[in-house]
């Protein structure tokens, strides 16, 4: 994958990570703190970090430059093993755009946020997007960005809001009427913390 740049400054190639387990006598908070230790782009890969509720302990959204496969798994599998991250993980294919704006799931949200994996129909992967992206759409008063990704998701959705109610309203009620998703599986995290 060739580097990718935009107005935002969103470049490079990104991975996102989904924290299993830790080493005993470590809880997640520590993880995740040696996690944002690494530092944030230019000077290091962590993007974002938080504990999370639901099907993983922990998430970071991490990236490296120039397109350097290599590098972003020896990141994954040296750095980021090492501070305890015992994980599973996606790599980024495209991002949901709306003209020049980029809609990926991208760093810390001062709000209550849901990252969502979710499965799509076979050939809707298009309509998906254009339905999240679309300011009159079903999740739009939630919708911060979205990220096509490898393995067992096809799309990774963030949802942001003030409260955890309304986050968990749009991913069981609105987000669940996108024609084409099949299967979601969530995790809830209030990102206020690492402000």
């Amino acid at each position: 994958m060739s580097r990718r740049s935009d107005d935002f400054g969103y470049t490079g190639l990104h991975a996102f990570v989904f924290i299993d387990q830790v080493d005993p006598g470590t809880n997640i908070r520590d993880v995740i703190d040696a996690l944002r230790n690494l530092g944030a782009p230019p000077d290091g890969p962590v993007m974002f970090a938080s504990e999370m509720v639901g099907t993983s302990l922990g998430f970071a959204h991490i990236r490296v430059e120039d397109g350097d496969l290599a590098g972003l798994q020896d990141l994954i599998a040296g750095q980021l093993w090492e501070q305890g991250a015992h994980c599973q993980h996606c790599l980024e294919v495209d991002y949901a755009k709306d003209g020049p704006r980029v809609k990926a799931v991208k760093r810390a949200t001062p709000e209550v946020i849901a990252i969502v994996r979710a499965r799509v129909a076979n050939g809707h992967l298009s309509q998906v997007l254009a339905d999240l992206i679309d300011e009159e759409g079903p999740v739009a008063s939630t919708f911060k960005g979205a990220s096509v990704v490898t393995g067992e998701a096809d799309i990774l959705i963030q949802l942001g809001a003030d409260d955890y109610q309304t986050v968990a309203d749009a991913v069981y009620g609105p987000l669940q009427t996108v024609a084409g998703i099949t299967h979601t599986d969530s995790l809830f995290t209030d990102a206020r913390r690492y402000e």
